[in-house]
């Protein structure tokens, strides 16, 4: 019986649990002729697994941590392949491993694509030391899979213009949400305002700083928005943004509700009437896709990767301008035409993408071609 070995070590926040969750979801309901070994952390292993082709192996912290990934992901995991005899691996985390076995790369590490300079600008350190790390790490190794999936045709031309890939493939991302079966609906007692949600974490790449300034031209001009965040306050990024909005009055203007677990987002979605996106760098981001199946309008940064996501489907500003962003604010809502314009674009652009039924064949016939060779396991 042929392996298949799983790398979902990190995929524990955000939209990375959501790609995990959906994939295993399908893996799971898939009648198997080979083993599938699902690496994750500790105390994450998915409850809805029964599969008895499916086992998960469960690492400690350590293995997710950032200082160790040169050792892991270039000694650790490979002894883990050669344990467990797999002949392929899907690696879903954001660094390559340096193993013999082959191996299908998700590229969500858009870092090594076209970066804004902006990214850079203030980062922290650390922030800085693990970045330049990962990709010199992506330098090194990106010749080692057999095949890496981009999930846009722009980060595929970046791939191969950058690093000379030979095989790149595409496919792309879904809504996740209604593979959640456990959907929990909840009232976040959010303020009687038009509601814009950012749901992200705290990263240096996602710009969310630029919000307090959008808040502060809100309150300042007694307008009736309000921005709803979804920052972890616990990390040093996110608790500085956190103390920031306090300091400067916009409790009223900016709702963070914390890290909300996948199960809430639906209900959170619907409570809202917009996503606002000012992020500056992106390999994909689920969260316009998400935008666009809870029938909102889309606004979000002027830059390559979310126009090769949405099209005509957001409104577009200059991420790094408060003023730009307001602007595009109160021209998409105090328009019900431009709006209602937005919404049925973006429905439209949404049937265009693949389904995760879809998405999981993709993956599945790459693995069935790296195991068995070009025609599959037929």
């Amino acid at each position: 019986m042929k392996t298949v070995l799983v790398n979902a070590l990190n995929l524990n926040l955000g939209g990375g649990r959501s790609i995990r969750d959906c994939y295993l979801k399908l893996l799971d309901n898939d009648r198997l002729s080979e083993r599938y070994i699902v690496l994750v952390a500790k105390g994450t292993k998915p409850c809805f697994s029964r599969n008895p082709m499916i086992e998960f192996v469960e690492l400690p912290g350590l293995y997710s941590r950032t200082i160790m990934a040169p050792f892991v992901y270039r000694f650790a995991l490979g002894r883990l392949v050669a344990k467990y005899g797999a002949e392929v691996v899907l690696n879903f985390c954001d660094v390559i491993m340096h193993i013999s076995a082959k191996q299908i790369y998700l590229l969500d590490f858009p870092y090594v694509l076209d970066v804004h300079p902006k990214v850079w600008v203030g980062m922290a350190l650390w922030d800085r030391i693990r970045i330049r790390a990962k990709i010199v790490l992506h330098e090194w190794y990106f010749r080692k899979p057999d095949v890496v999936v981009a999930q846009t045709d722009l980060s595929r031309e970046t791939l191969i213009r950058k690093f000379r890939l030979k095989d790149v493939r595409i496919i792309g991302n879904a809504a996740t949400l209604d593979a959640v079966s456990d959907v929990e609906m909840f009232d976040f007692g959010l303020p009687e305002k038009v509601r814009l949600i950012c749901p992200s974490t705290y990263h240096p790449h996602k710009n969310l700083n630029i919000l307090l300034d959008v808040g502060q031209a809100i309150k300042c001009n007694g307008l009736n928005y309000c921005v709803v965040t979804t920052v972890d306050p616990t990390g040093s990024g996110g608790r500085r943004f956190v103390e920031s909005i306090r300091e400067r009055g916009l409790e009223g203007v900016i709702a963070n509700v914390g890290q909300v677990p996948l199960p809430r987002m639906k209900s959170l979605y619907e409570q809202c009437d917009g996503v606002l996106m000012p992020t500056l760098l992106e390999s994909f981001s689920i969260v316009y896709v998400e935008a666009m199946h809870h029938r909102l309008p889309i606004l979000t940064s002027d830059l390559w990767f979310a126009r090769a996501v949405c099209g005509d489907a957001a409104k577009y500003f200059n991420p790094v301008d408060a003023n730009d962003i307001l602007r595009s604010i109160e021209e998409v809502f105090s328009d019900e035409a431009q709006k209602r314009t937005l919404i049925d674009a973006g429905i439209r652009r949404l049937k265009s993408l693949p389904t995760w039924p879809e998405i999981y064949d993709a993956y599945k016939k790459i693995v069935c071609e790296l195991l068995y060779g070009r025609n599959g396991g037929d």
